[in-house]
């Protein structure tokens, strides 16, 4: 999945525990740091922010620093 086709944070979800599938453990705190830094939470985000362009931005690229590109 890419930055493109990623529409909303249940998009960024679902992509990360494909990425991440062989190794569960380490959702957690890739999703409490993406939580702490955007404010956006990935396993049940507010419904202002689900489809809002300007948080999945911000998930996006704490994702990508952490590493974790989608």
């Amino acid at each position: 999945m890419t930055q493109a086709t990623a529409l909303t944070i249940e998009d960024l979800f679902a992509g990360l525990n494909r990425k991440l599938a062989e190794k569960p453990l380490s959702l957690g705190p890739i999703v409490t740091r993406v939580l702490l830094r955007t404010g956006v939470s990935l396993r049940s985000p507010r419904p202002d922010q689900a489809k809002d362009p300007v948080a999945v931005a911000k998930v996006v690229a704490v994702l990508t620093e952490l590493g974790y590109s989608l």
